[in-house]
């Protein structure tokens, strides 16, 4: 398969690495690679949610998570310096970036970590769910402060469109929030907020209103009453605060208490 002068891929894409000066380079499925990144990405956004403090996923992880098949997703564990060249690696330079010279080992750093040259149509299908992602988290996080109201869906999508914001797509949808706000606020008023709510659930809905609470705000202060409900101060997105008091309020049928504290 090797030609000393150029390399016919064959269907497979190239994925690289480039660590310390020196770049690597091994052959990728497109369609196996694909599918193994939504799984990545799945669990980073689980972990994400469930705000654990290591939302990274390690190499050690990939290989022995038996969801991803290594495998399937390379042509072979040869690394090169240049692929299409045929140049291979050094065992040298292996072993001074990843303290390793096992081809498996170097692939789970580069399907994490590293550059893939995706098709067209994935690029075009990854940008599409990460602009759904990003304007989904800014809608809910963020106001217009001119009137302290969060800002329809619509508005963020037709403000990033016509700012030509570009989505990055091998980075997490919550990393590049900050930069687009930043980028649309030259187009529609808005900034990133947080409220704080006090709330007190009645004894019989306080285990479920807790959970609700919990999934989308930070508790603060909380405190159990004598007649055995429950009193907190949360701080939560500004986005985020009709969303909760209406849960809140179905669970409770209408019993819950509010009061808005700072926004």
């Amino acid at each position: 398969m090797i030609d000393r002068a150029r390399i016919d891929l064959g269907g497979y894409i190239i994925g690289r690495i480039e660590k310390g000066g020196r770049t690597f380079e091994m052959l990728i499925d497109p369609e196996q690679a694909w599918e193994a990144k939504k799984i990545i990405r799945e669990e980073i956004n689980k972990r994400l949610k469930a705000g654990s403090a290591k939302s990274r996923v390690s190499v050690e992880e990939l290989i022995n998570d038996p969801k991803i098949n290594l495998e399937m997703i390379f042509e072979s564990f040869s690394v090169f310096e240049d692929l299409r060249r045929g140049k291979k690696a050094t065992d040298g330079d292996m072993e001074a970036i990843f303290n390793t010279t096992d081809g498996k080992t170097i692939s789970g750093y580069i399907l994490l970590d590293g550059e893939i040259q995706w098709t067209k149509a994935q690029r075009e299908e990854e940008r599409n769910k990460k602009l759904k992602q990003i304007i989904t988290i800014i809608s809910k996080n963020a106001i217009n402060p001119q009137n302290k109201k969060p800002h329809p869906y619509q508005r963020i999508e037709k403000a990033i469109d016509e700012g030509n914001i570009k989505i990055d797509l091998m980075k997490n949808a919550e990393e590049q929030v900050d930069d687009v706000v930043k980028k649309i606020q030259s187009i529609i008023p808005i900034r990133m907020e947080q409220a704080e709510l006090a709330i007190k659930i009645p004894t019989s809905f306080t285990a479920k209103g807790y959970n609700v609470v919990a999934q989308l705000s930070q508790i603060k202060k909380e405190e159990w009453q004598s007649d055995g409900s429950w009193v907190a101060v949360v701080s939560l997105p500004a986005g985020l605060q009709m969303e909760l008091i209406d849960k809140l309020n179905k669970l409770t049928h209408g019993r819950v208490q509010t009061k808005l504290l700072k926004s």
